[in-house]
């Protein structure tokens, strides 16, 4: 089967893809799962430059991804049919989901075998053209669960500023906090994508055509907002700490962040940790059927073009998720 490896860390040019790789043998609880597409995320590219903390004990070679969309074809000697009908995961089923936290096998392969407990079944029929959206839906799906919910805790009738508003895990972002009752939303983003913000129902700051910081202080009086996610962090972080208002709190996603100006400062400062489970990725699944998570898949790529994916995504302009094409 085709598969994507790197067997040292380093840019873009280290992803293979072999052509001749085994097909995986399920463990005891694993399922058997044909990839058709695989959702692409900045982690990728800091897994595989050697910056992420998840590289420090990676063995290599290793392979690529988090997260994907496919179809059930298999399962380990745990499953048997009753227990996988008892899952929704029988033989046929179209899946999504990602790797647990644990878990550092890759999934930019034809074949994975994946925790039956890391997936959840695509509910009801969808057309084939809407199936990458399903395979870029859990790692920013489950990110955003865990910075709304876990560690923001958004209240009704709090404001919130998303920094990255139209990137992946900002796109969901937006619906979360409104669902959490926020009563104000605003989000950092290119003036070409201003539109697409406001779409999501946030109102747009475009950090390109305008001053972002004085344009949030006019539309909040001054007062600054309750609380900050912040998808950017490297420009944004220290910026924000001066638009929270009294008793507010900020959440930095990168998991390196480094909180400390914050913290030295009295001010409450998180950063999220994903949390992974069947009752969240069915979460997402009914919210992406029912239209409230409307994840936008800006390009798919075939998997030969994985080095150009993570140049983009290294470039960090990406509107919405990459996707790449297994099947192709």
């Amino acid at each position: 089967m085709r598969e994507i490896r790197f067997d040292r860390f380093g840019g873009p040019e280290v992803l293979t893809l072999h052509t001749d790789a085994p097909t995986p043998e399920p463990a005891p609880g694993e399922v058997l799962v044909q990839v058709a597409f695989a959702g692409l995320n900045p982690l990728d590219f800091k897994i595989r430059d050697g910056s992420s903390g998840r590289a420090k004990d990676l063995a290599l070679p290793a392979g690529t991804g988090r997260e994907m969309a496919g179809t059930v074809i298999g399962a380990g000697s745990e499953l048997d049919e009753a227990e996988l009908g008892s899952r929704g995961l029988t033989v046929g089923t179209r899946v999504f989901g990602m790797r647990g936290p644990e878990d550092p096998r890759g999934v930019a392969a034809e074949v994975i075998a994946i925790s039956a407990d890391d997936l959840a079944p695509i509910p009801g029929e969808i057309p084939e053209e809407d199936l990458p959206r399903w395979a870029g839906l859990a790692l920013v799906g489950l990110t955003a669960i865990a910075t709304v919910q876990d560690t923001a805790r958004v209240a009704k009738g709090e404001s919130v500023l998303v920094h990255g508003g139209a990137g992946g895990v900002g796109q969901l972002l937006i619906p979360m906090v409104q669902e959490a009752g926020a009563s104000a939303v605003y989000a950092t983003g290119r003036a070409a994508n201003a539109e697409r913000i406001r779409e999501l129902g946030a109102v747009p700051l475009a950090y390109d055509a305008l001053d972002w910081e004085a344009e949030l202080q006019r539309l909040t009086e001054g007062r600054g907002v309750d609380v900050v996610l912040d998808t950017h962090y490297h420009s944004t972080f220290l910026p924000s700490l001066d638009q929270l208002a009294d008793g507010g709190r900020i959440v930095a996603l990168p998991t390196l962040a480094d909180l400390s100006p914050a913290l030295e400062r009295g001010l409450e400062a998180r950063i999220p940790a994903i949390v992974p489970g069947r009752d969240r990725l069915d979460r997402l699944a009914q919210g992406i059927r029912a239209g409230r998570y409307p994840l936008e898949v800006s390009e798919v790529l075939p998997v030969a073009e994985i080095a150009e994916a993570h140049r983009r995504l290294e470039e960090g302009h990406t509107r919405g998720k990459l996707v790449l094409d297994l099947r192709a």
